[in-house]
């Protein structure tokens, strides 16, 4: 079996989680004779290079930009959609892996998901696993980051997408799951609750320190460090004698006061840290782990959320005694009293008293626990347990693969009775409204009869052009076998738009304004999206500018709320099945500011005729002067944006806690085009708002740098 592992962490490069997770996974699977490629950015390399780690284990390391994507995409989503072309660069040069794995943490799937299920055929019958490990949708929450804010609100979306379109879900803990279905439902899903892998050499139970307390693990709010030093001053402020060792890093920042957990918890227990009950000993790396933790009496894994931490695995291997919150799956880890004990953030409480019970324990039972710590965590965790699950899952995927016939959509309203007008099946009707745009049609249409889609015919309709280039240019055309050239008086884009639609014979409509273009496979991947998913009624892709522009702008498959504040598509340019347009896509004239096929857009996804995006370039925008583009002005989006939404009241409302958040932490959606990228409201070009995102990203990768940042923003580490 050819098994593929992506990943954003992986030791030495990376210790953590799911660092952890992948190297036993990788370990396990290569160690039963499987082939293991395990794929993870890492930006010292220049392009990409493969490593031996095992005979049946390899390391692909690549730069997250190697594609150049910086200008277009912000960090979580260029990672991902590097991850995707590599898969596919790799497949091309090597051929198919039997299964495919990714993480949930930032996305790192998500363009994989949206290539596989347009129906691009380097993804065909690859099955893909996604494992739960930390999905920042959940934990920024807890560690009360404003988790509306962009990028972090695009990442969420990007992970959710991910774990609802996974042909199989992982999840190590049935804690993990609950939180999830917290956000979106996994009702549909194949969800196995399977736990993590982890295999070492376990010593003997060593001696301890008697009282010696560690706490193990970056300090932040997920990992239940306020609430643990509230109880440790309750104890000390008690006559409690007995220090708290907390080994892990302090640098993370604590966004409600913009402080590091070092610098907070350094201002709130200076005085117990003077007085040596409370020891910070920093970051350690994974090697010294043993070293830090061999001689505790108790290790406190406090988390106020967590998946299946290693931690405890590992404090367990050595025999030592943990003392968890019920908090996460952790609970799921222990049998109170036997292999550790547990307490309860909901009762404070408890932890003074379970503390206080430990530490009473006489060396015998302290040591009787440690081996039974020892013999749960080899009988529960071992890779010959945990991999005969995970080959059934991987055998029942190969042998009833998922069905490929509906888009899983984060978001879908009651598909509405669709129009039955006559069609002619397989045939693309290519709407091209036109007004004095001769100077451009030839460029048009010459890249609509290069389509590798040949089923096709083109109507052209002239809205009342004056110029005799444009009208020479029309009369050429209708001379033209598969052309039908349509006059009448100017009645502008929308109108236009529809006739077009009503005139159309074909199966499918997409329209194209006479000074764009396409590529030649742009119809031909549009309409095979549209006729393998039966919930995708239209399709477009990313767009690139030319002419007074050459950017490359990113659309995304539209959902709620974001569509409700900002148009994500390029909305001039879709193609749909044809009856879907005439049942919700028709263009309203009240928005003839060039809004009218957004509002489009938001009426089909009303009616629940949802759409998705090819996520590449296949559609070229000509940015000229005197084009509507250039035209918009703020009164005329203000002024669309507040019809649109009032005559679409009452899908508005239904997103309304969501549309009121984006819009608070992000400011009005005519700022902003691309949710990967930080919105710095205060910044006057859009180019600036993305420099300083790009800046930040780079400083926080970079220890040092992160350091020197830390103290002009007087922030300590």
């Amino acid at each position: 079996m050819k098994y593929w592992l992506l990943t954003t962490e992986y030791p030495p490069f990376h210790g953590g989680g799911i660092s952890t997770y992948c190297y036993f996974t990788a370990r396990m699977l290569a160690e039963a004779g499987h082939e293991v490629t395990v794929f993870c950015n890492d930006d010292s390399v220049t392009d990409f290079e493969f490593t031996q780690v095992t005979t049946n284990t390899r390391l692909l390391r690549f730069n997250s930009n190697r594609d150049q994507l910086h200008s277009f995409l912000g960090y979580a989503a260029r990672l991902s959609y590097s991850f995707a072309l590599l898969v596919r660069k790799i497949i091309e040069e090597e051929g198919k892996p039997d299964f495919i794995e990714a993480q949930d943490y930032l996305g790192i799937a998500y363009y994989i998901t949206q290539f596989k299920n347009a129906g691009y055929e380097f993804l065909a019958g690859i099955p893909l696993v996604i494992t739960l490990h930390s999905p920042v949708f959940i934990y920024l929450l807890y560690n009360r980051v404003p988790v509306n804010r962009f990028p972090d609100y695009w990442t969420g979306e990007m992970e959710k997408q991910s774990i609802i379109a996974a042909d199989a879900l992982i999840s190590p803990t049935q804690f993990l799951k609950d939180e999830v279905e917290k956000h979106i439902s996994l009702a549909e899903k194949n969800t196995t609750i399977l736990a993590n892998p982890y295999a070492d050499d376990q010593k003997p139970v060593a001696t301890f320190t008697r009282n010696k307390i560690i706490y193990y693990g970056k300090l932040s709010a997920q990992k239940g460090s306020f609430e643990l030093l509230t109880y440790f001053k309750s104890l000390w402020d008690n006559g409690f004698e007995y220090p708290l060792h907390v080994v892990g890093s302090t640098d993370i920042v604590y966004h409600p006061e913009m402080k590091t957990m070092g610098q907070l918890v350094t201002e709130r227990y200076g005085f117990y840290r003077q007085k040596g009950l409370l020891i910070l000993h920093g970051k350690i790396g994974p090697g010294e782990i043993s070293e830090y933790l061999s001689d505790a009496h108790v290790i406190i894994v406090p988390s106020i959320v967590d998946n299946m931490p290693y931690v405890v695995m590992e404090a367990m291997s050595l025999g030592k005694i943990v003392l968890a919150s019920v908090q996460g799956g952790q609970k799921e880890m222990l049998a109170e009293g036997v292999t550790g004990f547990l307490f309860d953030h909901s009762a404070p409480a408890s932890f003074s008293s379970q503390l206080e019970k430990i530490l009473a324990l006489n060396d015998d039972e302290v040591r009787e626990i440690g081996l039974n710590a020892q013999a749960a965590v080899k009988q529960n965790y071992s890779f010959e347990k945990i991999r005969v699950v995970k080959m059934l899952i991987l055998d029942q995927l190969k042998s009833k693969p998922v069905p490929a016939d509906h888009f899983p959509f984060l978001y879908q309203e009651k598909i509405a009775l669709i129009s039955k007008e006559p069609i002619a099946s397989g045939l693309l009707t290519v709407v091209v409204p036109y007004y004095n745009l001769g100077i451009y049609i030839d460029e048009c249409i010459r890249s609509v009869l290069n389509s590798t889609w040949k089923n096709l015919e083109l109507i052209i309709i002239n809205d009342g052009s004056t110029d005799s280039l444009s009208t020479e240019k029309l009369r050429i055309y209708a001379t033209v076998k598969n052309i039908t050239v349509i006059h009448w008086a100017n009645q502008g884009l929308a109108a236009t738009r529809n006739l077009g639609a009503k005139t159309a014979n074909g199966q499918f409509l997409a329209f194209l304004d006479a000074d764009d273009k396409v590529d030649p496979t742009y119809y031909e991947k549009c309409i095979t999206a549209l006729t393998r998913n039966d919930n995708v009624f239209f399709a477009g892709s990313w767009v690139r500018y030319f002419e007074d522009s050459d950017k490359t702008w990113p659309t995304f498959t539209p959902q709620p709320p974001y569509v409700l504040i900002h148009n994500p598509v390029n909305s001039s340019g879709l193609v749909y099945k044809k009856n879907a347009f005439l049942t919700g896509g028709a263009n309203d004239k009240m928005v003839d500011y060039g809004l009218e096929d957004y509002e489009s857009v938001v009426n089909m996804l009303a009616h629940g005729l949802n759409g998705l995006i090819l996520p590449e370039v296949l559609f070229y925008y000509r940015v000229r002067k005197g084009s509507m583009f250039r035209n918009i002005t703020r009164e005329k989006l203000l002024y669309s944006n507040a019809y649109i939404t009032k005559k679409h009241g009452a899908f508005y409302a239904k997103f309304a806690t969501q549309i009121i958040n984006l819009l608070n932490a992000n400011g009005p959606g005519y700022l902003y085009d691309n949710p990967t990228f930080e919105v710095n409201v205060s910044a006057t070009t859009k180019n600036e708002s993305a420099f300083l995102f790009k800046l930040k990203s780079f400083i926080k990768k970079n220890e040092r740098l992160k350091r020197i940042a830390l103290k002009l923003l007087k922030i300590k580490p």
